[in-house]
């Protein structure tokens, strides 16, 4: 131990989705250069249990899932949210469904604009996501597909709920869209995952660490960072570990946390809100109003439906209607993404006009440009989730009984905070990320429930279920076309859940410069580079736009862009 370096070029401060990436890249366009990861968890790339897809919830009793539940939300029963995120070497990566999709065109725009660069477009973005993958499809456009980037993934299953399904999504209006990855992913888009298939029925997690190189990179794990050490001039120098050992950086030091966790290193540090820090009795370096605002997160409502006849092996097991690729992923094929009106929206959103701190008014407000989505469902052919909160003991995952559509909310107006807990670095910080404080939130959330009841109710899918299976709970009976506003609205209160995509804490355009750079640390020499740097939501799974941005990221740092 005596013996191991503690002077680095370069210092990446946590092991996850950016992390990772980043760290791999910088060995190999700096060759010459050392680098150092620190990661707070353990080493878990061969865990079995990551590398298998099915296990994830298996995870959270071996430390490798932590859990930065919400404060009591205000909006939802004053129930404090569940949300999970990995502590391991490869992060949220290693623990989570593994989707892998792009959003409009429009949103990276959009970040762009907030950003300040034009690298941030999806124009430019391109090449930063098809460096990161490997498309599952040899014959797709390869204008806008990776063929030979380090996540492989895995797709094209066709399962047999699927025509009756497609029919009744475009008896609705929505149209089958062949590729979303072109900048536009509204209607009914075929659903694709990081996974690498091993067999015609078996495939494994593609988590960072498993599919980047860290040959060249010296990596730490059990490592938590407890503050970054800034000189007099406000440079950063090194990192001090929880343990007390310092460690310095020769050139620059990439902070990749997550959402949770970089904006509260960067306030342990004393780069953050004045008044956060002076309550914490932490010596302000930089005065940061802005690191740990801006927290959002996508909000989701899932429902489980009954089938009319279980032998025809629409669900999970399959039975009767197995076929070996189904073994390559989870089991659902399609994601439905879809618009809400301008006429319809806007008026909303000018009701929040004080409570909303992104857009302007009329026209001009985000929500309503073209091509954003403000909604998504995903048809499951099983009942996901229905063990977590004993929903209705009538829902068992893995009986070919149910199916499940969750609806997600997926640009919300809502903005929350991290804050410190205490000064200890081993304390999770504080979230509050407003969930359905805004009236815009409530009624995109309310629409999208409304449109699973269409969905459900509209032929031929509606001619196999058997209606939905409600919350035991009495008090919540099941949701139908003539369900009112207050039953929907009182449904999501209790039940609204998040699928873990926090983001936004230390926004680039705020915290950030263009360049991943913490304004006002002299010499520009401190980074961050995760889900906490997006200005605006991404309507859509985060984890592919986090592996580009980290591709991105690392291109700056070495001169590449």
């Amino acid at each position: 131990m005596a013996d191991r370096p503690t002077e680095f070029d370069y210092i990446v401060v946590g092991g996850g989705t950016a992390g990772v990436p980043i760290a791999s890249r910088l060995s190999s366009y700096l060759p010459s250069s050392h680098i150092l990861l620190l990661e707070a968890g353990p080493n878990a790339i061969s865990h079995p249990k990551v590398t298998e897809p099915s296990t994830i919830f298996e995870l959270i009793p071996e430390g490798l899932l932590v859990d930065y539940s919400t404060t009591p939300q205000k909006h939802c029963n004053n129930r404090q949210i569940v949300n999970l995120a990995g502590r391991m070497l490869s992060g949220s990566s290693g623990a989570n469904v593994g989707v892998w999709m792009r959003a409009s065109s429009t949103d990276y725009d959009l970040i762009a604009e907030r950003a300040g660069h034009e690298r941030f477009s999806f124009k430019e973005m391109v090449k930063y996501f098809k460096r990161a993958e490997t498309w599952w499809d040899a014959g797709a456009d390869s204008e806008y597909h990776g063929f030979e980037g380090p996540l492989h993934t895995v797709g094209g299953r066709k399962y047999p709920l699927r025509p009756f399904i497609q029919k009744a999504v475009e008896q609705l209006g929505y149209k089958y869209n062949p590729d979303a990855a072109k900048g536009d992913p509204s209607g009914l888009v075929e659903m694709t995952q990081c996974f690498r298939a091993t067999s015609d029925s078996s495939s494994e997690r593609q988590h960072s660490a498993r599919v980047y190189d860290l040959t060249k990179v010296d990596v730490r794990c059990e490592s938590p960072v407890a503050k970054i050490l800034l000189d007099e001039e406000k440079r950063a120098t090194g990192v001090e570990l929880v343990s007390g050992e310092r460690l310095f950086a020769r050139k620059e030091i990439i902070v990749s946390c997550g959402a949770q966790r970089t904006p509260q290193l960067l306030m342990l540090s004393g780069i953050g809100p004045r008044d956060e820090l002076e309550k914490q009795e932490i010596q302000v370096q930089i005065d940061a109003p802005l690191v740990g605002k801006n927290l959002f997160d996508h909000a989701c409502i899932t429902q489980y439906y009954k089938l009319k006849d279980p032998s025809k092996g629409f669900a999970l097991p399959f039975e009767g209607t197995m076929r070996p690729e189904y073994g390559q992923g989870f089991p659902w094929e399609f994601n439905l993404f879809s618009h809400i009106s301008p006429s319809r929206l806007a008026p909303v959103l000018a009701a929040d006009k004080e409570k909303a701190i992104v857009g302007t008014d009329g026209e001009q407000h985000p929500h309503l440009r073209d091509r954003r989505c403000h909604i998504m469902h995903l048809p499951f052919y099983f009942p996901i989730l229905a063990n977590m909160n004993q929903y209705n003991p009538d829902v068992v995952i893995g009986d070919g009984k149910h199916i499940a559509i969750t609806a997600l909310s997926l640009l919300p107006l809502s903005r929350g905070t991290v804050t410190l807990r205490s000064s200890n670095p081993t304390d999770t910080p504080v979230c509050d990320p407003k969930f359905m404080s805004t009236e815009s939130d409530r009624f995109i959330l309310r629409t999208a429930i409304r449109t699973t009841l269409a969905l459900v109710s509209t032929p031929p899918f509606a001619d196999v279920l058997d209606g939905e299976t409600p919350p035991a709970d009495s008090r919540f009976p099941a949701l139908t076309m003539e369900s009112t506003d207050q039953e929907i609205d009182e449904r999501v209160k209790e039940h609204m859940q998040t699928i873990a995509h926090p983001m936004g804490t230390c926004a680039l355009g705020d915290v950030l410069d263009s360049e991943f750079r913490v304004r006002r640390v002299k010499g520009g020499n401190l980074r961050v580079c995760d889900a906490s740097v997006f200005p605006e939501p991404l309507g859509g799974m985060p984890s592919c736009t986090i592996y580009a941005l980290a591709e991105l990221c690392a291109d700056l740092i070495a001169g590449r862009s």
